[in-house]
């Protein structure tokens, strides 16, 4: 009774049964849906072993995983199995081991499981395909993963990737994908580079052509490109081919091929022509990338250049990135105490709860259109808005932009709207409507004195009437676009009066429309400008005479705000500072052009000229021009207020620098005169007592034994021979300073400096000379030249402990230079400018009286030529020695007509 319900049961089963020799894998027994299933007979099955039904391939990892059973083990696995007609389909096998007449065998039941397989291969492909598009930067990049994402899913073994090239008219390979074991891949590449294919031929041109999947079951069948070929040579069976669209059309088509012959399958089809889409989509935002990026410079140049108020800031903290110049009119701000911080911090929101209701509505809609708001100023008036937000993305920077037109006018819309027609007939502009045919319709007490016609003299005529025959065409283009609707701005124009006299009127159309917002006419309103424009001429040859003076005057002359900017400069302001282009200077705050320590005395001025105080003119100021030395000012100013604008200052500059320098010699002079009458009294009444001094030490030292008496003696001639040198140096100062200039090789002036100096340099200081090569004959007093680079070059070294100090002698055009660079202490600022005034030192007094400076001063001033030092504290000092080399070699005045050939040596 078992056997029979075990033949019931195994004979009955709708799913197919078999039952097979472990030892030879043959079939010993197989059921009905087994037989119906694969097609063969029940006998064919009993001669047929488990590897006929299946791929051979299968077959070793079939009887591997057979043979590591246990009698006890049930077998679960999937296998691929093969019907009679040759279709494969995948199958859940479920076997338990059974003994047939003491032989090993096993009862398998199967299961059909193509469709499921499928379905998870599909579902499978979906999300590495989303996975990888979600990931992608760019379709370069989208474009292949997506295509090994599915071949991996699906099992297909190579993938191709062909992107359309418009110029050519022509598809080329741009990527490729292919499975591990594929053999020749090399060889496949090469193929499919060669090959540039055109729409309509071959798999890749028809899918482009016909823009939809094509799949091709057996590629030895397909004619057309040699795929026979193709297919034999690389072992491919199957193919199937889909478009990659965007929203222009085919952009690429992707290609991917088996290597067993793989029947069509609809799902899939409707599957990669949806992928096809989603990665033009992709192609699609890279193209719109591209776009986004090239519009940025349209983007900002519109952004600034917009009438409309808007603000840029960060999503992150609602900090101002930028703001345009109509929303900085609108609170009062300038842009510098905007960008950076954020509307809570400027007080901007009237309604703190207002923000706090639109950020919510921002984050569930996304946008803001139009909300009405309340805004305070600066000035801490409080306007009202429409505002509007949108996300903005800015270089990467989630931001909003946030746009605002001011409704503060228009909240008491109502009230205007009664009081309109008074203000309309009370105007001085003429206001009248017009249907779309020309026809006046209204006219205010405006248009009757502008015009000469009564109300009821022009309602009903044509507006041609107005128009002068010179403008009928003019007239013609502004009905035409009344008629599409638009607004017409102001224009400038010439009209007729009932007289006949032409007048020259700005007119404004705006077009009118019903309840229903259908166009039935149109709004003007014009303004007689004949006296502006006359007054305009005028005002414009008046600009053009203060033009033509300011650019030819000889004095600086620059125009600035309240803050001082730059407004405008002629070209000699613009030379007084060293700038060749007078637009340069526009825009610029005047202080930069000013020392530190000139700055607030300029900033009280101009306060005081702004506030109507009195001041003392001409105001005196000094600048310091990079090219050039400091120049000293005289300054006079008004202050222009004109009516509707900020008032505005006119500075006339002139440089005093030759007058200064006048009165500087004269002192200079008157003091060098007294100072030489002290110093000659000085000289007279100290060296008689030093003569003394020096006899009777000599006499004592003479008669003295005594060490410690001699030695004292010693030190009383020292201090003597002291005092000496400054009586010496104090007459030195008060000589004539004639100088007895020959032309010489001024190298070696320098050279003897150098040479006399060496005792003063320390161990450590490197002495680097830059002489030039050849001979440098100028006209110099080269005994007074040698003492002179003696003090330098002596002060020079006793600055530097340790570092170098430099000796750079130049020609340069019609005059030389010498130059002493150390790396030594340097000199503060307040020093440096008191460093050529007698007895000023940083030396202590010991060591020097002050005066070494002053002579190189007056040496160097009597060749007629200059001295500059450039000073930092801690990095060193430079002094730069310019004398004139005239280029013409004639002897200048008080020189002899040769060179000595040696250089005597300074005392």
């Amino acid at each position: 009774m078992e056997m029979e319900s075990y033949r019931l049961l195994f004979e009955k089963n709708p799913l197919p049964m078999w039952v097979f020799d472990l030892e030879s894998l043959r079939f010993l027994d197989v059921n009905d849906a087994a037989v119906q299933k694969y097609g063969y007979s029940r006998s064919e099955f009993l001669a047929m072993t488990l590897g006929d039904i299946g791929p051979k391939e299968d077959v070793p990892r079939l009887r591997e995983a057979l043979g590591s059973l246990k009698p006890t083990d049930r077998m679960i696995g999937i296998w691929r199995n093969r019907k009679k007609d040759g279709t494969v389909f995948d199958a859940e096998v479920l076997s338990t081991e059974v003994t047939i007449l003491t032989r090993r065998a096993r009862l398998a039941l199967l299961n059909d499981v193509t469709e499921r397989l499928r379905g998870d291969r599909h579902r499978a492909t979906e999300i590495g395909v989303t996975r990888v598009l979600i990931d992608a930067k760019s379709f370069a990049e989208a474009a292949p993963q997506a295509i090994a994402a599915i071949c991996q899913a699906e099992e297909w073994a190579l993938g191709e990737v062909w992107l359309y090239d418009a110029a050519a008219s022509v598809l080329r390979l741009d990527g490729t994908w292919h499975a591990p074991g594929l053999r020749d891949m090399h060889g496949i590449e090469l193929a499919s580079a060669r090959l540039a294919i055109r729409p309509g031929v071959g798999l890749v041109g028809r899918v482009w052509q016909r823009d939809t999947p094509v799949w091709i079951r057996d590629l030895r069948e397909e004619e057309e490109l040699g795929w026979a070929e193709y297919s034999e040579r690389f072992g491919l069976r199957s193919a199937v081919g889909f478009p990659i669209r965007a929203r222009s059309g085919v952009e690429a088509v992707a290609v991917l091929f088996s290597q067993a012959i793989r029947e069509p399958d609809e799902p899939l089809l409707d599957l990669l022509a949806d992928i096809g889409s989603r990665i033009g989509q992709i192609f699609e935002r890279d193209k719109v990338e591209a776009s986004r990026r090239a519009s940025v410079e349209a983007f900002q140049k519109a952004f600034h250049a917009s009438p409309v108020p808007m603000a840029i800031s960060s999503l992150h903290d609602g900090r101002f990135v930028e703001a345009n110049l109509q929303f900085l009119r609108l609170f009062g701000f300038e842009r510098a105490e905007v960008v950076g911080r954020s509307s809570l911090e400027l007080e901007m929101w009237v309604d703190q709860q207002q923000r706090r209701v639109l950020g919510e509505r921002l984050k569930e809609r996304g946008s803001i259109r139009d909300a009405e708001v309340q805004i305070r100023t600066k000035a801490g008036q409080v306007r009202r808005a429409l505002m509007s937000i949108e996300y903005l993305d800015l270089r990467d920077q989630p931001t909003i932009i946030t746009t605002l037109v001011d409704i503060t006018e228009f909240v008491g819309a109502r009230e205007a709207q009664a009081r309109l027609a008074a203000i309309v007939q009370s105007s001085e502009d003429a206001i009248f409507g017009k249907s779309l045919t020309g026809e006046i319709l209204t006219w205010n007490a405006g248009a009757e004195r502008m015009y000469g016609y009564s109300a009821s003299e022009a309602v009903g005529q044509s507006v041609e009437m107005l128009v002068p025959d010179d403008r009928r065409k003019e007239f013609e283009r502004i009905m035409a676009r009344l008629r599409n609707g638009e607004k017409l701005e102001p224009l400038e124009t010439v009209r007729l009066r009932k007289d006949g006299r032409k007048i020259v009127v700005s007119l404004a159309v705006s077009p009118l429309r019903d309840g229903a917002g259908r166009l039935i006419g149109g709004s003007t309103i014009t303004r007689d400008i004949t006296e502006r424009k006359r007054t305009e001429q005028l005002v414009r040859r008046s600009e053009a005479r203060f033009r033509q003076l300011f650019e030819v005057a000889a004095d600086a002359m620059f125009l600035i705000d309240r803050r001082g900017t730059i407004l405008e400069v002629n070209p000699a302001g613009a030379a007084l500072v060293g700038v060749k282009d007078p637009a340069a200077l526009r825009g610029i705050n005047i202080g930069e052009l000013l020392p530190p320590r000139e700055l607030e005395s300029a900033r009280q001025y101009l306060r005081d000229l702004l506030h109507d105080r009195p001041i003392v003119e001409p105001f005196e100021i000094h600048l310091e021009p990079a090219s050039s030395d400091r120049r000293f000012l005289h300054v006079r100013s008004r202050v222009i207020r004109e009516e509707g604008t900020d008032p505005y200052v006119q500075v006339i500059a002139r440089d005093v620098t030759p007058e200064k320098e006048s009165q500087r010699r004269l002192l200079e002079s008157e003091r060098q005169a007294s100072m030489g009458q002290v110093a000659a009294f000085v000289a007279h009444e100290i060296n008689t007592p030093l003569t003394n001094i020096s006899l009777l030490s000599a006499n004592l030292a003479r008669a003295a034994k005594d060490p410690g008496v001699l030695e004292k003696l010693v030190k009383i001639d020292a201090q003597r021979r002291t005092a000496a040198n400054i009586v010496s140096e104090l007459l030195s100062l008060t000589r004539s300073q004639d100088m007895k200039r020959i032309p010489v090789d001024v190298r070696g002036v320098v050279e003897a400096a150098i040479e006399q100096t060496g005792a003063f340099r320390m161990p450590d200081v490197r002495l680097v000379q830059e002489l030039p090569k050849d001979p440098l004959i100028a006209p110099v007093d080269p005994l007074r030249m040698q003492q002179a680079l003696v003090n330098l070059l002596k002060n020079a070294f006793q600055a530097t402990g340790s570092g170098s100090v430099t000796v750079r002698l130049q020609s340069e055009n019609d005059h030389i230079t010498i130059a002493v660079l150390d790396t030594g202490s340097g000199i503060d600022p307040e020093m440096r400018a008191r460093l050529f005034q007698p007895f000023v030192t940083t030396k202590p007094r010991s060591e020097g009286l002050g005066l070494g400076l002053v002579f190189v001063k007056q040496v160097v001033e009597g060749h007629d030529g200059s001295i500059q030092v450039i000073s930092e504290p801690g990095r060193g000092s430079t002094f730069t020695i310019t004398l004139p080399n005239p280029s013409d070699k004639a002897p200048a005045k008080g020189t002899k007509a040769a060179a000595p050939r040696t250089t005597p040596k300074a005392p």
